[in-house]
């Protein structure tokens, strides 16, 4: 049985964060609250003391320790929304899910959560950043699952965690020392190839270059380890090689690369600004930094997309303790209309966000939640699209790392 309940203890913070929502964002606010069978002796939060004169709801339901899921309903509108709760502190770890092992590909997020195993104990995951449709589902931002580099970063924002699962919203920048024979080349890019900068590709790129770049390329084929490391060997390209390569081969292209003479050993060495991503999905643009909207809000993006859209969207809390994935439905005028951009960053600042990024949205927005004991998946929000969910480029999930099986409702 699937019951709602209130902010479990433990989260004073979440519950005057839904108290400053009903004042701020939802106009008249009421919270359903229904004992929860076999919950655990005080678990229940006492109701929100509102006006009398109530519409609107926000029902709440635990999907793990530490998770917690807030539906959110204004009449006025109306508007629709979903707010996951993530205690990063609880035993969860996020992880960034891709249809393949590729920058290519789209899947709807339900099958990304489904595709995980049984033992990785999802619970929860959103759609994630933009995608390509040519090449079909490649990120337009940074995409890093488990420490692996699908599609490096680029100027635009990042919501990503490192190793310890510590937040970080903001710019994310990567380079490489390539250390040869006459000194060290910086490759600026990392999967993401450019004409006019040095970079690095490897296998998880899996796209022919274009006539752009083609030029540029050579090979850094992998020497046997030593005591001073990984190291390559560099080698011209073959006239009829895509840039396509495998196995522990790179790719380097780029202007300034043509220092580092053919037939070259080279060693490689990885630097992150301002931290090393263990997982990053990227969006567009910031929303709030720092308790503040961002200012360029009404200017960043086409009018179309700023005005009112389904959203997706993440924040942090001040004590970085919280993360808050947020959905709202959109383009269904009887159900939902969805929020421009500058209401969506409203929304995560009444919730208690003080930094906050927009993820793609549209027929994109979807958060599904998985069932800890059944592995059955319940997408949470209407799509906007006829056909239904939309196959995305990636996702971001949350997982547990620890304890018991989140109890079933």
């Amino acid at each position: 049985m699937r019951t709602h309940l209130a902010t479990p203890p433990g989260a004073l913070r979440t519950r005057l964060a839904m108290t400053r929502l009903a004042m701020r964002w939802l106009p008249a606010v009421s919270l359903a609250v229904t004992a929860c069978a076999g919950a655990r002796s005080g678990s229940l939060a006492p109701r929100l003391a509102l006006p009398a004169s109530v519409a609107d709801t926000v029902t709440s339901e635990r999907l793990a320790d530490g998770i917690v899921l807030h539906h959110l309903v204004r009449n006025a509108g109306p508007q629709r929304a979903h707010v996951l709760d993530i205690d990063l502190t609880s035993c969860v770890s996020m992880r960034a899910l891709k249809s393949s092992a590729t920058a290519v590909g789209r899947q709807t997020t339900s099958a990304l959560l489904q595709s995980l195993p049984t033992n990785a104990r999802a619970i929860a995951a959103v759609n994630a950043d933009f995608f390509l449709f040519t090449p079909a589902g490649v990120p337009v931002g940074a995409l890093v699952s488990e420490g692996a580099v699908i599609a490096g970063p680029v100027d635009r924002p990042v919501l990503a965690f490192d190793a310890a699962n510590r937040p970080y919203l903001g710019a994310l920048m990567a380079a490489t020392g390539i250390t040869g024979s006459r000194g060290v080349v910086m490759a600026t890019s990392l999967n993401r190839p450019q004409a006019g900068a040095p970079g690095i590709i490897d296998a998880r790129w899996a796209q022919p270059l274009d006539t752009l770049v083609r030029p540029t390329a050579r090979l850094l084929v992998s020497l046997p380890e030593t005591a001073l490391g990984v190291r390559y060997r560099v080698t011209p390209m073959p006239a009829a090689h895509s840039g396509q390569v495998a196995g522990d081969t790179l790719v380097l292209v780029g202007r300034g690369t043509v220092t580092l003479p053919d037939g070259d050993t080279v060693t490689l060495q990885r630097v992150w600004v301002p931290m090393a991503p263990q997982v990053a999905v990227g969006g567009f643009p910031m929303l709030l930094r720092d308790s503040t909207i961002v200012g360029s809000i009404e200017t960043d993006g086409a009018v179309s997309f700023r005005g009112v859209n389904p959203r997706t969207a993440a924040g942090i809390t001040r004590d970085r303790r919280h993360l808050l994935l947020v959905v709202i439905d959109g383009r269904q005028p009887s159900y939902s209309v969805g929020t421009t951009t500058r209401e969506t960053a409203e929304l995560l600042l009444a919730l208690g966000a003080v930094e906050a990024l927009n993820l793609d949205g549209g027929g994109s927005t979807a958060m599904v939640v998985r069932d800890a004991v059944t592995g059955a998946t319940r997408l949470v929000n209407r799509p906007s699209d006829a056909a239904g969910e939309r196959p995305v480029g990636d996702a971001l999930a949350v997982t547990r790392t620890c304890g018991g099986a989140a109890r079933r409702r």
